[in-house]
């Protein structure tokens, strides 16, 4: 009795659809047997069809789907946010056995489209995607359905575009210079291999269709399907990851940001070690050096703005400004030490024969000039001998005034004990007398005055020499300038002697007094000379040390710049090879 109901209920179910077609025929103007056979059969296949079960007659049974991709367009590759936006065409396939037709049954047709909401699809998702809404990502439009007598099952493709922003770990450690590898992972969410298994459709991602990217070079992209196991699941899901790689193309940045950078830093460093600029003033070198440093400061924040926030390296570039810059304050610094060896010719003191002697070796080195009056040989050096043997022979003149002065002290005290005591007179002056009229001490003042006034005329010759210093070297080198000779010294008690008394008395100070004024106008004009040649000395130095820096520092310079850019290109090329000639290339990150 029950099963007679049934197939009561069944019977007026078919009825009624029946009386629901003819109706729906009848307000088209149609019979039934005239409706088109694609739409009988669509109808067919949807009156039955539920897309909410997986498309297998056997559960246990994975549904098996095919993924391919063409690549059309990588739009933007994001360095800071690290992440990949691209535009690609996706076909996904499979075997439906709910949907199956016999071809036989409707006129031979054995391929219609449907919309897609209309039966059941793959969860396939990108596992590394950035943005949730999946028609934010994918246009969804008709699928194809293909029936295959041969497998009782309709093949389905379904064809979509795509615009897909992922995240993508990225290595800039050789920016600009940066190969980069980035790989999209697509699988199920909701089903393991149990329930629906991806396979590739080819090794490769299509790029027929490709539009070359303007800062990036595709080197090749591929396609690998792997199983992996989760914590949450029990069972493997396969996974497809498809990787591109992508190798920069470094002539924006060598434009814009490396030749830039190099220019700037070169024309810096010939603007603080110039030998133009030798004579002249080197406080501006120190503006030079500050306002270089603030344009390479503008530099670093461009390469920082299009780097990722990261303490885990330093890339290539950022080494390269990072060495620009630490050229820069150094020279700024080499600038102000320049500076301050210059001005010390200003205080007037001479470089000594050492450092002479050194200074002479590195001008060799940086192929300056030695002044004349350093060299030996020259009239130059002739009329100016190192400053330390004019102070020496300074000194030791003042000391044999000295001795002088001492001497005709002690005969004026001897005239004085004359007048008030005749019987000590003799004792008191011959001592004093024996004491003058020593031949050997006598010959060794007359001996060492001249040879210190030829000293000092053979520093600071000139027509301005004043005459007196000439007739003063004359009467020195004759002997008969010394205010004692040999015939007017005598121990002799006679009255005669104490007659030349006061005769000596005025010549000693007359010849005192021109002493002094002598040695004193010899030794300013000596200071005035020397206070020139040591400017010229230091100026010398300086220049010396200009160009020792600007052949250190343009050294250093074209080090750091063509050792950082070939270190870059080595491993920029080596790169690109080795993923071109391995096909299991592995990156490191």
């Amino acid at each position: 009795m029950t099963s007679f109901c049934g197939i009561l209920l069944i019977l007026k179910f078919a009825s009624v659809l029946a009386t629901e077609n003819e109706t729906f025929l009848a307000k088209k103007g149609q019979d039934w047997k005239q409706v088109p056979t694609q739409l009988r059969l669509v109808e067919d296949l949807l009156e039955t069809y539920d897309k909410k079960s997986k498309p297998t007659w056997n559960n246990n049974h994975p549904v098996n789907v095919t993924f391919s991709m063409d690549l059309y367009q990588i739009l933007e590759l994001n360095e800071p946010q690290q992440y990949i936006l691209l535009n690609a065409w996706i076909i996904e396939s499979w075997y439906d056995e709910f949907l199956y037709w016999n071809p036989d049954e409707y006129s031979n047709i054995t391929e219609i489209r449907l919309p897609h909401e209309n039966i059941w699809l793959p969860d396939t998702t990108l596992y590394n995607s950035l943005v949730m809404k999946d028609d934010d990502t994918r246009r969804l439009l008709n699928a194809k359905l293909t029936t295959i007598p041969e497998k009782k099952a309709v093949h389905i493709q379904l064809l979509y575009p795509t615009i897909y922003k992922f995240s993508c770990l990225l290595n800039l450690k050789y920016f600009p210079f940066d190969t980069q590898v980035c790989t999209m992972v697509f699988s199920s969410w909701t089903y393991d291999k149990e329930g629906i298994d991806y396979y590739p459709k080819d090794d490769n991602v299509g790029i027929t269709n490709y539009l070359e990217n303007e800062g990036w070079y595709l080197i090749k992209a591929t396609g690998r399907r792997v199983e992996k196991q989760y914590k949450c699941c029990p069972n493997k899901y396969a996974i497809l990851n498809f990787t591109f790689y992508l190798r920069r193309k470094p002539l924006f940045y060598l434009v814009n940001l490396i030749i830039p950078t190099s220019i700037i830093t070169l024309i810096a460093l010939v603007g603080f070690f110039t030998t133009s600029s030798a004579s002249g003033e080197r406080e501006e070198k120190v503006s030079l050096g500050i306002t270089t440093l603030l344009s390479m400061s503008i530099l670093m924040l461009m390469v920082s703005d299009q780097m990722p926030t990261t303490s885990t390296f330093i890339p290539l570039i950022g080494w390269f400004i990072l060495g620009m810059i630490i050229i820069i304050s150094m020279g700024t610094l080499a600038s102000s030490i320049i500076i301050t060896v210059q001005k010390q010719g200003q205080l007037g003191e001479r470089l000594s024969r050492n450092a002479v002697k050194i200074i002479s070796f590195l001008s060799k080195i940086s192929f300056s000039n030695i002044p004349l009056h350093l060299k030996e040989g020259t009239q130059e050096y002739e009329d100016a001998p190192p400053l330390k043997f004019v102070y020496r022979a300074s000194a030791k003149l003042q000391r044999d005034l000295s001795s002088l002065n001492k001497l005709f002290e002690e005969n004026s005290l001897c005239n004085k004990s004359q007048n008030s005591n005749i019987q000590k007179e003799g004792s008191i002056e011959r001592l004093s007398l024996d004491k003058i009229s020593d031949d050997k001490s006598i010959d060794k003042l007359n001996k060492n005055f001249s040879i210190h006034f030829n000293a000092f005329e053979d520093v600071s010759k000139s027509t301005t020499m004043p005459m007196i210093d000439k007739s003063i070297n004359q009467q020195c080198q004759n002997s008969t300038y010394f205010p004692f000779a040999e015939s007017e010294i005598t121990t002799d008690r006679s009255p005669t002697n104490t007659l030349t008394t006061p005769r000596i008395n005025r010549e000693r100070n007359d010849h005192l007094s021109i002493l002094e004024t002598a040695n004193i106008e010899a030794f300013n004009r000596n200071i005035r000379i020397s206070r020139r040649l040591a400017i010229k000395e230091y100026e010398w130095f300086a220049t010396v040390l200009e160009r020792l820096c600007f052949i250190i520092f343009v050294s250093f310079f074209f080090i750091i710049t063509a050792g950082l850019n070939a270190v870059g290109y080595y491993f920029w090329n080596k790169e690109y090879h080795d993923i071109l000639n391995n096909d299991n290339y592995v990156y490191q990150a």
